[in-house]
């Protein structure tokens, strides 16, 4: 998880367990398996930067830092310049590669920072379903995030040694989450800046540490693409009184690796000033000692699903967690309320969702019509 916008930010109305219970019970049912020395620890973070750390892929097997070797081909075509969305929740990512690295484009977009994901070789996370059957994450290690103008506060990076043109923050070594596994590293951050008050960071984490060259080279890499909207798997036909878009993407705000036919949206009520930050924002979203009320809405594949449906129609199985299927029951939508509203308003909005094909994105809605 990156690092909180806030470090001192007061504790949210409710705690990690509550957290744990009300919007992340899927989670439960899946059983995360170690797969060698090609798996990877899937980032699960509630309020507060609670996480298990990534393991990437092993290395050589005599060092645990990789080496940075040779990051672009001798020949590479020139990239094409890089700049932030001009308009609400649009992408300028472009994919490219460092090596065998991966920054696959644009994953989430918010009114603050756009972020690209990083993948390297490899599996990801195993999980097991209801049926037993394996299958894997994507192996994402790490992220790339760009900051609109002036929202970013470099004062805490500058702290960091000087690498190139930004700074390195080296993860340090941590414990082993499990006997016989290798011990992961935290987090390593390059942060630069790529245009006149405009700030971006490279951050990896888990189990071999990257040096700053190797950082470095993501950075030097980020290559523009065309200007294109985000777009999500569902259109809400209705939306409770005072909460517009905050997130859209195909991964939520704790920027964890997801499937195909994934997507997201977060609703919050109520204005959360981007100015200032350190990182992206998580959970919670604190103004003036005050949490505000946030809805978050999450497409999975059907095998993600941990709680049988009663029939076609949207459902919940506990109060603040309601659900509902696409037609073929192939792809399931996730409604958590955190508390803030109730059943009966959640199953209205379940109700009015119009569902694109998930398994297609040619189908999808831009995430500024899908939120009316």
């Amino acid at each position: 998880m990156l690092r909180d916008a806030q470090a001192d930010a007061p504790p949210p109305r409710y705690g990690v367990q509550d957290a744990l219970r009300a919007g992340r019970k899927r989670q439960q049912r899946r059983r995360a398996l170690w797969a060698g020395t090609g798996s990877a620890a899937a980032v699960l973070a509630v309020a507060a930067a609670v996480a298990v750390p990534q393991l990437l892929p092993a290395g050589s097997g005599r060092s645990t830092t990789v080496n940075a070797g040779s990051t672009t081909a001798s020949k590479a075509p020139a990239k094409a310049p890089f700049a932030y969305p001009s308009t609400a929740f649009s992408g300028t990512f472009a994919k490219y590669t460092v090596g065998d690295l991966t920054v696959d484009g644009t994953v989430l977009v918010t009114p603050g920072y756009q972020v690209a994901s990083i993948t390297a070789p490899g599996r990801g996370q195993a999980y097991e379903d209801e049926n037993g059957d394996r299958y894997y994450a994507p192996n994402v290690i790490g992220h790339v995030v760009t900051y609109a103008k002036g929202v970013f506060d470099p004062s805490r990076a500058r702290k960091d040694p000087k690498a190139g043109a930004g700074y390195f923050h080296a993860g340090e070594k941590k414990q082993a989450i499990k006997p016989g596994l290798p011990a992961p590293y935290a987090e390593s951050t390059y942060t630069w800046k790529y245009a006149d008050d405009a700030w971006a960071q490279v951050i990896v984490g888990g189990g071999l540490k990257y040096p700053a060259t190797k950082l470095a080279s993501i950075a030097q890499g980020l290559t523009g693409g065309a200007e294109q909207p985000v777009k999500v798997g569902l259109r809400l036909g209705y939306v409770p009184a005072g909460f517009a878009l905050g997130a859209a993407g195909t991964t939520s705000d704790y920027l964890g690796a997801t499937f195909d036919g994934t997507s997201y949206l977060r609703l919050i009520k109520g204005e959360f000033p981007y100015e200032k930050l350190t990182g992206t924002v998580g959970d919670p979203f604190i103004v003036r000692d005050k949490q505000l009320p946030i809805l978050s809405l999450q497409i999975y594949p059907a095998r993600e699903q941990k709680y049988d449906a009663p029939g076609t129609a949207a459902y919940c199985p506990q109060e603040g967690l309601c659900y509902r299927y696409t037609a073929d029951k192939k792809f399931f939508v996730e409604l958590n309320g955190g508390g803030f509203i109730g059943n009966t308003e959640m199953l209205k909005m379940l109700n009015s969702v119009t569902f694109a094909n998930p398994a297609d994105r040619s189908t999808w809605f831009a995430a500024t019509e899908a939120v009316g």
